[in-house]
């Protein structure tokens, strides 16, 4: 019983730390760059979308970009035009490491650690350095999934897990549960990928799953929220434009997961993993076009809330 839980909470811990190094490391090496690059190529609409889509990719946090976009939005390098892209790009950008989980590296995980270990322990220019730490953290993630998948496995009869699996089930559950996970954890991706694993393993059917998301969806504005609050002008709009448009999601959705067989046809992908990133990739990217036509409403929301 406590291996299981012990193993969990070591491929938890080990998947965190990995993606906090991987966000870290390649802020490091190119952060002045990722801000460079955030200031001139969002211009417009679409520039500003992809430019958040791609630079939220790179550093597999939506939370790390839209932190930084506080910090360039309350120094004038960024406004509130550009920052309204950059947020639905960031919301698209973060589904990157679900779709890469889903694929499942475990196999490829050791190369990953080995190449990235040789490369920070010869290489002595700063940049290479934080480079091979990024590999190396991108190994480590795939081995914190596959000690998560063990664990899992291990707990599939024990009963005092599977009934805080089950108080978490439903619409309200789902809902409440991913919320907490993602304020807990302040990390969004990894809280998706918690879920992967859980369906992986039959633990979470996809009609809970997709509630569980939405939740997480929610939560993962915490961070911005709260590097937001007590800043100036449009940075500290930066906040509720991201809530906003993560609850207005959440509340499109909702219905219709209520009212459509949402989950029995993502059960039909045959990969409950592929399937939960899917539905990830779908919402935030179904919220961005929803959203789009009120763009020009939010960019000036300082008039508005």
């Amino acid at each position: 019983m406590y291996e299981g839980f012990f193993g969990l909470l070591f491929g938890i811990g080990l998947f965190l730390y990995s993606i906090n190094i991987m966000s870290e490391k390649t802020q490091e090496a190119f952060g002045d760059r990722l801000k460079s690059f955030l200031g001139r190529t969002a211009r417009g609409k679409c520039s500003s979308i992809l430019t958040g889509t791609a630079v939220t990719a790179a550093v597999q946090s939506s939370s790390a970009v839209t932190v930084m976009l506080v910090s360039l939005a309350e120094s004038g390098i960024v406004s509130l035009f550009q920052a309204v892209g950059i947020i639905m790009g960031a919301n698209m950008g973060t589904t990157v490491t679900s779709l890469l989980i889903a694929f499942d590296f475990s196999a490829l995980a050791p190369f990953f650690i080995i190449v990235g270990a040789f490369i920070k322990l010869l290489c002595s220019r700063p940049r290479l350095r934080a480079g091979g730490e990024v590999i190396l953290a991108f190994g480590m993630l795939f081995a914190g999934l596959e000690a998560m998948s063990g664990a899992f496995s291990s707990l599939r009869d024990n009963t005092v897990f599977l009934n805080m699996i089950i108080s978490a089930s439903g619409k309200v559950g789902g809902i409440l549960s991913g919320i907490l996970m993602t304020v807990i954890i302040q990390s969004s991706s990894a809280t998706v990928g918690i879920l992967q694993g859980l369906a992986a393993e039959g633990l979470v059917g996809m009609e809970d799953a997709v509630y569980v998301v939405l939740g997480q969806n929610i939560g993962t504005v915490f961070t911005t929220i709260l590097a937001s609050a007590g800043r100036k002008g449009e940075a500290r709009q930066i906040g509720k434009i991201h809530l906003i448009f993560n609850i207005a999601g959440c509340l499109f959705f909702l219905p219709l997961c209520a009212v459509l067989p949402v989950g029995e046809w993502l059960s039909r992908l045959g990969n409950p993993s592929l399937a939960v990133s899917v539905f990830h990739i779908v919402f935030n990217i179904v919220n961005t076009v929803i959203l789009l036509p009120f763009y020009d409403r939010f960019a000036g929301v300082k008039k508005q809330l």
